[in-house]
């Protein structure tokens, strides 16, 4: 937990002052209460929310806000286990069967599956992380402890065939709701859907620059691992798993604010996951 620079009260859902940056409780919140040195700037009329008054609960529309995302130390330790955990979880198959085992070419594996990883999950959550700070909120990635255990876990007795990959996520507070209830819908749909646009921008990437190696006759394969293939076949299905209408994933949200916007982007990653890798060959 985060603690208050005032007073060092622990605080789950921490008060960041947009205009100093630092982190305070619930009654250091104000820039007048920890003497704020841009407290000039927080004098200043600067609308960020406003109430909308409906017949269901009210819901806070979120205006966008020139905050400067920042990444704290202690989650930059959180998505760097998050990146290690689910790199060694995608590369665990590269080492069955066992009698083929060569340590200096799953060093080679897991350093490439780590880039992979880095464009397709950590890009997907801190897509969500800038978007969300964008519009006025505290938007923080922690690690699941139990979620990445399990990633662990899976791989190995799955001989790699099956990864959970969830070792964590972006946790965003709107003041009014913790997992971004308290959004209006077209705000919480936004956020949500940048997570798998990015996952489809980088599976672009990755299948040009399969495209590109092909032409030029320059291959990055280690036994059954292929650098480009496999960045567009993880991006693509993490962009497709992510797009289902179901419980607190972003299709569900995006679904829910646009389910036009949810068809066009869904569809064709879903398309794209069952079909794309498997023609590459």
């Amino acid at each position: 937990m985060e603690r208050c620079a005032v007073c060092g009260a622990e605080e789950f859902i921490p008060y960041i002052c947009r205009y100093c940056g630092g982190v305070h409780c619930v009654y250091h919140r104000l820039p007048e209460n920890h003497e704020c040195p841009n407290i000039e700037q927080a004098r200043a009329p600067k609308p960020i929310l406003r109430a909308e008054k409906r017949i269901s609960p009210i819901n806070l529309r979120m205006l966008k806000t020139p905050r400067i995302s920042t990444i704290s130390t202690h989650e930059l330790q959180a998505l760097t286990i998050a990146l290690l955990v689910l790199s060694l979880s995608f590369s665990i198959r590269y080492l069955f069967p066992l009698q083929t085992l060569n340590i200096v070419q799953f060093l080679e594996i897991l350093s490439l599956t780590m880039v992979v990883i880095g464009t397709g999950f950590l890009g997907h959550e801190l897509a969500h992380k800038f978007t969300a700070e964008r519009y006025g909120c505290w938007a923080e990635f922690k690690l699941w402890t139990y979620g990445a255990v399990m990633a662990l876990l899976f791989a190995l007795v799955s001989s790699g065939n099956f990864v959970f990959a969830a070792p964590g996520a972006v946790y965003i507070a709107s003041r009014s709701g913790y997992f971004g209830e308290g959004l209006d819908r077209k705000t919480n749909g936004i956020v949500s859907v940048m997570g798998p646009i990015v996952n489809l921008a980088a599976a672009l990437l990755f299948l040009a620059g399969y495209g590109a190696a092909h032409l030029a006759g320059i291959s990055i394969i280690l036994g059954q691992f292929n650098f480009f293939r496999d960045g567009v076949a993880i991006n693509l299905f993490l962009g497709a798993f992510n797009m289902l209408p179901i419980f607190i994933l972003d299709g569900q949200k995006v679904f829910t604010w646009d389910k036009k916007i949810w068809a066009l982007l869904s569809i064709p990653l879903w398309i794209a996951a069952f079909t794309i890798p498997l023609m590459l060959p």
